[in-house]
Parts: structure tokens; sequence; C-alpha cells
């Protein structure tokens, strides 16, 4: 099921967090208060004061805990496709990344622990994320801008996946483990994933890692997703220090993956045996050549707090450096080698709870020789600094009034290494500029259960290198880039407005409007001419509009039944877009309703969800319509007693309908539909 058990992990309100995992536990259903305002504590360190979902104008949420689990699947973007605002691309089950309100790719950017991953995947769809989703303690969604702490490329959204990689407090026993397996009967799917961490003395803290997953060819309801199997390891070790004042924490990881590219989807020959990847498939076209990716990744991550007496209360630090490659495989003949080096610093002081100031340096080295090569060598440099505070306006029997602004300052400059343009034929200038991003909002509580919430943003993002320099064919993509070296910054203008509730009794949640204006919106046209007997299309800037909604409401006890007591979920999300001609942009997913009920009694929870996927027929130009689905899927969830440890069984039917399902944000919708109807059996174990 795809987001919060009625807990509300992910939803805006935190007072929902940790219900479930309470009941699961054996308590009784009534709770103290004091319990459940603990759930305050539960903060999203990718907004700039680190606060609560609800205590913050951003749009954000957080999945965590046994709801996390629960949604867990192969890649970064199918674990979150299902939350409210998110969709994914949906590349295959391995590589598929994250859609924040229509927006992806080069826009929506990912970190890992509150750095960049440093990955290709924003290059190009077909690369996955550098992040194994089983490690996650939690994952932070900001929908909408989060340009000022993290850059002008989040300029519509960011995804924040926390790990136990690099914790600045003490564990809370000398030694701690976790155990974490996975088995899916969509593509035979088995993944485990074992950490301990522990204390070495009075100060110094240990943890460490090992990880191993993989996934055959995926079953669709038309037959199997050819090429579609991967498999993925990795392995980490980390040391911190904690003292009265002072924490540092220093982790260095490695992943190494191997995954197909979807060829198509081919069922069983007549004679019974299986079809082979590149077979023809009458219903789409030809299937896409068999491409494997080879990816290796060594990452080194710090982090550090130093607590101080003063106007400024605490200095954080957080760097990280990461070697990525991959080389992209047909047959045995290596066609295409990505290489790619990422640097990142960021130093800010702040007072906690009111106002945080920093800089941040970003380095990226970027590298690509062979078949797919359609980007130049570039070295991507940036320089930021930000400023964000908040100030209560007002504070009485009426309720509290608080605003929060923020300014960001940014340079950016691209030093493109060749690759002439197609014409002139001459190297294309070097990128440099500046860019502004700046952020207004408002938090009213009108009763101690009901707020409301507007942020205003202007957002200028820095063009890519990928914008500003491609040329060649993008195979992934079926197409032939060429970018535009006089591209200028893109700027927008969002505004965002949201209604929330939290009652720990009774109806709880949000529901929220949108609209972005962009000016210069960089976005790739077909051109209508044909190379390499692709079709062109360029970077160009347009005029483009966004607007749209999302919601979230539970009662985790609506009823209280012989059998247990019965909450509801009801969720969902649209999303509009257009050019300056009132055209419709590509990709754009449809609008979605979903409705969940489920009955918990101590440790056993039972449930059942429908989500109402509708058609897309508003699409861009050389665009295919999609058709609209209902996915059903139920759980069961049981968290046996146990002295000493923690154990949380989940068992889920996905598609049991077995309906073909196809993401309209996906560029293989028409030849890659999602899983047919399947069983997924989630094991976590904590010591």
């Amino acid at each position: 099921m795809p987001k919060s058990r009625f807990s509300g992990v992910g939803s805006p309100a935190p007072v929902l967090l940790l219900c479930l995992s309470n009941a699961f536990g054996g308590h009784a259903a009534a709770q103290s208060t004091s319990q459940i305002d603990d759930l305050d504590e539960i903060v999203i360190t990718a907004t700039p004061l680190r606060r609560d979902p609800f205590s913050t104008a951003q749009s954000a949420s957080v999945v965590g805990g046994d709801d996390l689990v629960a949604v867990l699947k192969g890649s970064l973007g199918e674990t979150l496709a299902e939350q409210p605002g998110v969709s994914a691309s949906s590349f295959g089950p391995i590589a598929s990344r994250p859609i924040i309100r229509g927006q992806g790719g080069l826009r929506v950017q990912t970190f890992v622990d509150g750095a960049d991953t440093f990955d290709a995947a924003a290059l190009s769809d077909d690369h996955a994320v550098g992040i194994e989703p089983l490690l996650a303690e939690r994952i932070e969604i900001i929908r909408g801008p989060a340009a000022l702490l993290f850059g002008s490329a989040a300029a519509a959204g960011a995804i924040n996946v926390i790990t136990p990689r690099l914790s600045l407090s003490r564990p809370a026993r000398a030694l701690m483990g976790e155990v974490q397996a996975r088995a899916d009967t969509a593509a035979n799917e088995r993944s485990v994933v074992v950490s301990l961490n522990g204390q070495g003395g009075e100060h110094l803290q240990f943890n460490g890692d090992m990880h191993h997953s993989r996934a055959a060819d995926l079953n669709t309801p038309q037959g199997k997703l050819q090429n579609s199997s991967g498999n993925a390891r990795g392995a980490s070790a980390g040391l911190g220090w904690t003292g009265d004042r002072f924490a540092l924490a220093l982790s260095v990881s490695e992943l190494r993956s191997d995954y197909g590219l979807p060829a198509g989807v081919s069922a069983a020959h007549a004679d019974g045996g299986p079809a082979e990847a590149g077979d023809h498939d009458p219903e789409h076209g030809e299937a896409h050549a068999t491409v494997r990716l080879a990816l290796e990744q060594r990452r080194l991550d710090i982090a550090g707090e130093w607590r101080l007496d003063g106007l400024a209360d605490l200095i954080r630090i957080r760097a990280a450096r990461n070697d990525y490659g991959h080389a992209e495989l047909e047959g045995e003949d290596i066609g295409t080698r990505y290489a790619q080096t990422g640097s990142e610093l960021r130093l800010s002081a702040e007072r906690e709870g009111r106002w945080i100031a920093g800089m941040q340096w970003r380095e990226l080295d970027f590298d690509a020789a062979g078949d797919e090569a359609f980007l130049p060598a570039s070295l991507t440099k940036t320089l930021g600094a930000f400023v964000f505070g908040d100030f209560s306006l007002i504070g009485s029997a009426a309720g509290t009034l608080v605003l929060e602004a923020g300014l960001r300052m940014e340079r950016q400059r691209i030093e493109v290494a060749r690759l002439a343009s197609i014409e002139s034929g001459t190297l294309p200038k070097d990128y440099l500029d500046d860019a502004r991003n700046g952020s207004l909002g408002l938090l009213w509580d009108f009763t101690d259960r009901w707020g409301a919430a507007l942020q205003l943003t202007s957002t200028e993002r820095h063009p890519t290198a990928t914008e500003l320099y491609a040329f060649g064919p993008h195979l992934a993509l079926q197409r032939f880039e060429i970018g535009d070296a006089k591209l200028g910054v893109e700027r927008g203008l969002t505004a965002d407005l949201a209604l929330r509730r939290r009652d720990n009794s009774g109806w709880h949640g949000s529901v929220g409007v949108f609209v972005a204006e962009y000016d210069r919106y960089i976005a790739a046209l077909p051109t209508g001419q044909i190379e390499s007997d692709l079709p062109v299309v360029g970077f160009a800037g347009i005029g483009a509009r966004f607007t749209g909604t999302e919601f979230d409401w539970s009662h985790d006890r609506l009823a209280s039944l012989a059998t247990g007591d019965l909450g509801i979920r009801i969720f969902g999300d649209y999303v509009r877009a257009r050019d300056d001609a009132g055209q419709p942009l590509p990709q754009i997913p449809p609008r979605r309703f979903g409705a969940e009920a489920a009955v918990t009694r101590g440790p056993l929870r039972v449930g059942i969800e429908a989500i109402w996927h509708d058609s897309q027929s508003a699409v861009a130009a050389g665009e295919t319509t999609t058709a609209g689905f209902t996915a059903v899927n139920a759980e069961v969830a049981y968290r046996p007693p146990a002295a000493g440890t923690d154990i949380l069984w989940i068992l889920r039917g996905v598609n049991l309908l077995d309906e073909e399902m196809r993401r309209h944000a996906s560029p293989l919708k028409d030849v890659a539909p999602l899983a047919a109807r399947h069983v997924s059996l989630s094991l976590q174990l904590k010591f």
C-alpha cells in the first residue's frame, strides 16, 4: 500500500507518525497524550530549520518506520511512486527515478543524508539512482522548490534518503543490529541487508552494513519484461565521535550494480519456450536493443556538529565525495562509458529553531566516451550562500502567525571540453551566470488542531551541461538531442497553499493547491528533423505553467469493531501542465484517487486499498495517450511479542485484479508495463 498505514508517516501531519508502531507493539488502543506529543519530534532535515511537517510552510512529508518497510521496492522511484504528488519514471524496475508534481530529471534532485547522490540518474531516465532503498531509515520528500538549501538544481523538489551511516548521537545500547529481508514474486526478487552499530567506549561509535539484491525479468500481465533483471551489492563502514559539544561522523561505502534496460514485453513462444530479449512486439513495435549497465560507486561522507554559546548556537558541516561510473554493455561489447566525480561541502551556522546561514561549494567532473556519448566532458563548479529565518507576527487567543523568509545567491560555471555545435562546427563557450532564489512563507495555527500554510518562492535554475551542450543520439530516449549553449537562467514563481489538521482522535491530514509559472522553462522540443534515424529534439526556453492539488486525510479509529479498530484514509493528486501556447507538456501524470481501510488489533493489522489512475489524453505532440487503471492491493502486518527483539512481518498482495498498468510519466510506458499480480513478503528484525 502506498503511504501511511493510518500512521501518517509520509503525510504532512507528524502527529500520526507512530500510532501504528504502537498498535503493532501490542499496546492498548488508547495512548496517553504524552506519548502522542512525542511525535512532534519527528523532523525533516531537508528543510532549513529541521522542523516537523506541520511547522514549516514548505510542502514536506516523511515515509519511515513500518510504512517504509511495506512499500520498499528495488528502486527509489518505485518505492515512492504512490505518494501524493509523486510519480516515477519507471524505466524498468531497477532504473526508476522520482517525479514530483509532473517534473523530474534535472529539476528533482536526490540526496543521501543531506548530500547530493552525484549519480547520473538526472542525466537520463535509464540510469539508476545510486541509493539502495533497503538502507533507508526514512525518506524525506520536498514538494516544490528546495533550492534554498540544496541549490538551484532542486527547483522542482527534492528527495532526501536518511540512513544510519552518519549518526551524530550515541546509540541506545552498546551493540545493536538489524536484518531486513524481502522477497517478491513479481520478478523473483530476493533482497537482504544486515547492519550493526554500537559503542567503543564513552565517545566512540561504529557502524557497518552489507546488502545484496537480485531480481529476474519482471512479470507483467502481457508476459515477461525482457532484459529487466538486475542485481546489486554493497557495503559501508563508519566511525563517529560524540562529546558534550562536538560530534563528528565519517562513512565510506561502495555500491556495485548490474541491470538491464527493458527490451519490451514478449509472451511465451507457441512451442512453450521463453521469448528472447529483442523479439518483435506486434502491439508496441520493435523492442529496444539489449543493453545492460554495470555500475560502480565509491563514496566518502562526513558530517559534524559543534554546539556554541553565542549568537549562533550550532555549527554544522556536511561533506561528500562520490566516484561514480558505469559502462553500457551491448552484448559483450562496451558501447558507452560514463564517469563522474562529485564533491560537496556545506557549512552553516544557526540559532536552533530561529535562523540559519551558510555556504555551499559543489563540483561535478563528468566524462563520457562511446557510441552514446552525446555529451562533452564538462566541469561544473557551483558556489552558493544562503540565509533563512522565521519571525513570530501574532501570538494570541486568535492563534499564532509566523513569517518565514529565505534568500540564496549562487554562481555556477560550466567548463566544456569538446563537442562541436551542429550549426557552426565550433566549440561552444563555457557557461557562467548567477542565480537568485528567495522564499516567503506564512504559517497560521488558528486553533490547536487547524493550521494553514502559504509558501511563495522565486527560483532561478541554471541550465545543465545536457541542456547546453548535448549533441548526438540519446538511444535510451530514442531521440537525437541538440543543446543550446545560449540558454540562460530558467526563472519560476511558485505559490503553495495548504490547509492542515492534526487531531489524535479524529480526522487529520492536509489538502493543498499549487501553481508554478515559468519564464524560459527549458524543454526538449521536437524540430521535425531526423538524424541517425532518430527524431531530433532541441533544448529551448519556453513559457510554462504547472497547477495542481494534493490531499491526504486519515482517521486512525473511525470505529471500534469486535475485530479491532477500523481506520480509513483517502488521498489523491492532480497536476496540469501547459506551455505558453496552451499545449500540454509531455509525460505529465494523470489524476489519482485512493482509499484505504484497515483493522488493527494489538500486533496484527489487515488492510485493503484501491488506487484509481485516470487515463491521460492531454498529451504533447508526438506522445501517445495512456489508458487508466485501478490498482487493488491488500496487506497483512504482524509484530509478534518478543523480549529484547523487534520483529515485523508484512505480507502484501499487489495488483490483485491483474490489470495492465502503464505510467504516463515513463518514457517506456508503451513497451514496459508495471508488474502483474504478485505477492511480497518483508521481514524486519531489530536486536
